[in-house]
This record gives C-alpha cells, sequence and structure tokens, in this order.
C-alpha cells in the first residue's frame, strides 16, 4: 500500500511540475508561432551534424546535396557578374551574331546599291548618247588614236565630255598582237571618229599583261568595258571586223559614235597624235 501511494504522490509531482513549466499560449497568434518553431528546431538539429539510421543518412545526404547546389549558383552568379565589370558591353552570343548579321545586311545592301546607281548612271549616259546624236554632230571630232602616258592618262578620261566613250588600249612591245591590234584600232577610231581612242604602255601604268593586250572603255568616268584578255573575246578571229564586234557588245562604242568625216589625204603620221 505504501510503495502503491509513493507512486501515486511521485507522478502527480511530475505532472504538477510540467504544467509550471509549460507555456501557455494567450491568443491565437502565440499558439500559431509555437508550432511554426517547433519542425525549425527540428531542421536545425539535424542541419548541425551527422544523422543515424536509414532516416538519418537520407536526410544528411539531401542537405549536402542542397548546399552544394547553393554553393555552384552563388559561384555562377559571381563569376559572370566579374565578366560583365570586365566586358565592353553587355550582350549575349545570340544578340552578337544578330548584330553581325545585321551588318553584312547592311553591306550586301550598299553594294546592291552601288550596283543600281552604276546601271542607272549608265543608263542615262546610253540615253544621252541616243538622244543628242545631233548636238554631239556639234562637238569635238576625234577619228585618231592618241597616245598618253602616266601622267596625263587619267586627265585623258576625266576631263572629256560625258557623252563621249573613250577606248583604251593598254599595249606592251613585247606582245605581237598589241602592234596587230593597234592597227585596227586605227581603222575603228576613223570610222567611230565621235569616240575617243587613247593609247598607253603597260609600264607606264606598272600593268602586268598576261599574254594579251587590254582594252578598257570609259564614259562619264565609269567603266563600262573591261576587257583585259580581249584576245580571249575574238579567239581565232582576230581581225578589225571581231574587234569592232566586240567594243559594240559591250557597248564601248555604238552607232551613235559614227561621223561622216569629210575625207582628206593623210600620212601615217596622222594617226597618231
Amino acid at each position: 500500500m505504501e510503495d502503491a501511494l509513493l507512486a501515486q504522490l511521485r507522478n502527480s509531482t511530475l505532472e504538477e511540475y510540467d504544467d509550471k513549466d509549460r507555456i501557455e499560449p494567450e491568443t491565437d497568434e502565440e499558439e500559431e508561432e509555437l508550432k511554426d518553431e517547433a519542425p525549425l528546431s527540428r531542421d536545425a538539429i539535424r542541419s548541425k551534424g551527422p544523422q543515424t539510421g536509414p532516416k538519418g543518412v537520407k536526410a544528411d545526404y539531401d542537405y549536402y546535396q542542397r548546399i552544394k547546389a547553393e554553393s555552384a549558383e552563388k559561384a555562377r552568379q559571381e563569376y559572370n557578374a566579374r565578366i560583365l565589370a570586365k566586358a565592353p558591353t553587355t550582350t549575349t552570343f545570340a544578340e552578337d551574331q544578330q548584330e553581325l548579321i545585321l551588318e553584312y545586311k547592311e553591306e550586301d545592301s550598299d553594294e546592291e546599291m552601288m550596283k543600281i546607281y552604276r546601271e542607272k548612271r549608265l543608263g542615262e549616259l546610253k540615253n544621252l548618247r541616243n538622244n543628242n546624236r545631233f548636238l554631239r554632230q556639234q562637238q569635238k571630232v576625234f577619228g585618231y588614236v592618241s597616245d598618253v602616258n602616266s601622267d596625263n592618262y587619267i586627265e585623258a578620261i576625266d576631263n572629256e565630255w560625258k557623252t563621249v566613250p573613250i577606248i583604251v588600249h593598254i599595249y606592251s612591245k613585247q606582245i605581237p598582237a598589241c602592234e596587230k591590234l593597234d592597227e585596227y584600232l586605227i581603222d575603228l577610231a576613223k570610222k567611230y571618229t565621235l569616240a575617243k581612242f587613247i593609247r598607253i604602255s603597260a609600264v607606264e601604268l606598272d600593268f602586268d599583261l598576261v599574254g594579251s593586250p587590254t582594252v578598257l572603255a570609259y564614259q562619264g568616268g565609269i567603266l563600262i568595258a573591261n576587257l583585259v584578255r580581249i584576245m580571249d573575246e575574238v579567239g581565232c578571229r582576230f581581225d578589225v571586223e571581231s574587234i569592232e564586234d566586240v567594243l559594240l557588245r559591250h557597248g564601248a562604242l555604238s552607232d551613235n559614235d559614227l561621223y561622216e568625216q569629210v575625207t582628206h589625204e593623210n600620212t601615217d603620221d596622222d594617226d597618231y597624235e
């Protein structure tokens, strides 16, 4: 009996002690705060050290993976911040590629605009030649081939009337075809007297002739025919008719350059001026 009374007394004392130490919430808000603090305390205890048992090992592994991921993300952010601080621009690779594409498009657009301008200009010059033939009859008449050098070559081309086509023969004494072409151009200069024919040594221009005479044609300061290897154009038929056909086909000459010049006797010296 005494043992039973002693045990009952001990239990009542412990219950009284627990009731005194237990914190009772005075309001509903304090009760919610106490509920929230309980799981946080358990997580804090788990994060302080390794756990035992299967559940503890799993918790430790999850915690380690979370810390590892957070550290890696923080390192990436710091690295990106350093790179951006040092970089002259803060664009992405895709943005840089898009900018390059736009630049290429602008260059292509510039080339296209230049091509359109050149074609338009050539059309204007052609119309000027076609529509002002009578006026051209009143202008300067040539009918010969002029020798020029490096000093007056540019002037001979740029300081001419815009409707006048200028045929340039770049020759070399070491190429036999150049001498023959001179003869043909003299004949054509007499026929197309409203066109200007000039010739210049390749040495004067520091121009490398590759086994063939070169013929260029200008009008209004624009290159309208570029026959670097005119021999390839005429093939095996190398005569005055084939040269005339090539010049007409490339627009270097036209029927508007013909002129009924009064014929008179002249010497070979009159062919060059």
